[in-house]
């Protein structure tokens, strides 16, 4: 791994107070507030908040996953010292300890103190869906296969920590039908 990449991401940061941004490179970064970012979704009406979560999984899927490659290409190469990176770079951004274990069939993920149910608050329901989309997109660089992630426990649920099960994607079902 490179010194760029072994220096951590709060080392990496740079702050521009003439042009009032955060860069690590040439990644832009924001802070915001998980109670008005979560709060912002509780405002929308409660059939389209799924969706809502569903496309933040995909956008930090997108986007998270090119922090991922530049993670790569700064050093981070081989899937160890990718998830190695992650782990340390979470709680630097302020989502959580991740805890990341290998698991027969993919990954298994611990977060403690997520800040996406620390400002949803008590909702009976899982809300970590940026971090279903980080693992989605770091699972497929460290599994090198396509990838499934479920929330399995939830503190937005009642849960002590939130849980996740990355798992290899399985051969879709039309994938051995003739074509029509």
């Amino acid at each position: 791994m490179s010194d760029e990449t072994n220096k951590g991401f709060r080392a990496r940061l740079e702050f521009d107070a003439a042009r009032g941004e955060y860069r690590d490179g040439d990644i832009r970064y924001m802070m915001i507030r998980p109670d008005a970012l979560m709060g912002m979704i509780a405002e929308l009406p409660a059939e389209t908040r799924p969706l809502v979560l569903e496309a933040f999984a995909r956008a930090i899927r997108r986007f998270g996953g090119r922090s991922a490659r530049a993670y790569q290409d700064r050093g981070a190469a081989d899937p160890a010292s990718l998830l190695a990176v992650i782990a340390a770079t979470a709680p630097e951004l302020g989502w959580g300890r991740w805890d990341i274990a290998p698991a027969a069939a993919g990954l298994d993920v611990t977060v403690q103190n997520s800040p996406f149910p620390a400002g949803a608050g008590p909702v009976g329901h899982p809300v970590c869906a940026p971090i279903r989309g980080m693992l989605t997109a770091v699972g497929e660089f460290a599994l090198g296969a396509p990838v499934t992630v479920a929330e399995t426990d939830c503190a937005a649920a009642g849960a002590p920590c939130c849980r996740f099960a990355v798992r290899r994607a399985g051969p879709s079902p039309a994938a051995g039908a003739a074509p029509r």
